[in-house]
């Protein structure tokens, strides 16, 4: 009796075959189990593919997002840090955090998923990159300093460096009146946008006595604020009836704002050194932080 050709489940993926398919997902050539199944073996189907990869020991996550940094700015995050790894948590005290911010009343940013292992959730491979300011309904500018938030400032229109000098001037020196501190004792740290270092902001500084804390490209990882935005974010999106209008939004903005607890803030002070530490290890490269 003559034996025909099975028409069964088509065989699993050999040893060697998921070698490949591993190489293929590292290197790039395949983000997913149907591209790996559409590309490169197109005779077993996309569960066979997903089944094999879990035998490899990789499982589907959603890709995460991390700033895009360049060899030569891993190598400035790195000198950084390690410039900075006796600093304690008192030393960093001194420290005030400010960073603009986008707050959108609905959207979504897109979800891609890889193929990892589970400690690969920073390889750069299976992350995806984000550019800021990507658009949005409120924009704000915002402080915070050891003893609490500074104050929040609604920006109208596109932020030019005269408007951020402004916000210097008013917000910045307000903080300070507000909070009884002593703007000569304390460091300000911002990012290198443009505007934050445009020749009259930089006067503004020297005039006004405000010290500059030198800052890293790239380092969102170690801007204890961007927690703060995340926070306000999860704050927002909790409340009933949720914000169905820019002006709605920036009121509730407003108040979860100045109703940040202390604790939270001291709690983000104290991971700062263990921050700097992590970036100090990842050779500069992205952290879970």
């Amino acid at each position: 009796m003559e034996v025909g050709h099975s028409t069964g489940r088509p065989p699993k993926l050999t040893p060697r075959a998921r070698r490949v398919a591993l190489r293929h997902l590292a290197n790039g050539d395949a983000c997913n189990a149907t591209e790996l199944r559409n590309e490169y073996f197109p005779d077993v189907s996309v569960d066979t593919v997903k089944s094999a990869l879990r035998m490899e020991g990789r499982h589907a996550y959603i890709r995460t997002t991390v700033p895009f940094i360049s060899e030569k700015n891993l190598c400035v995050r790195r000198k950084w840090a390690e410039l900075r790894l006796d600093w304690t948590p008192s030393n960093w005290r001194a420290v005030n955090y400010s960073d603009e911010s986008i707050f959108r009343i609905f959207g979504s940013d897109g979800i891609e998923w890889c193929w990892r292992k589970p400690e690969e959730r920073l390889d750069p491979r299976y992350t995806k990159k984000k550019v800021k300011y990507g658009g949005g309904k409120v924009t704000v500018w915002g402080m915070i300093t050891a003893r609490g938030v500074g104050r929040l400032v609604r920006i109208e229109g596109n932020l030019t460096k005269e408007l951020y000098r402004d916000i210097l001037e008013d917000d910045v020196l307000g903080t300070y009146h507000d909070l009884h501190m002593d703007h000569r004792s304390f460091y300000f740290q911002q990012d290198h946008d443009p505007k934050h270092t445009a020749k009259i902001v930089k006067a503004w500084f020297q005039e006004n006595g405000v010290d500059v804390l030198d800052w890293p490209p790239n380092s969102p990882d170690l801007n204890i604020i961007e927690n703060v935005w995340d926070h306000l974010d999860r704050k927002i999106r909790a409340r009933k009836p949720l914000p169905h209008s820019q002006e709605d939004l920036w009121v509730a903005l407003q108040e979860e704002w100045y109703s940040i607890d202390q604790a939270f803030i001291d709690k983000l002070y104290d991971s700062i050194p263990d921050r700097v530490h992590a970036i100090y290890k990842a050779h500069g490269g992205n952290t879970r932080y």
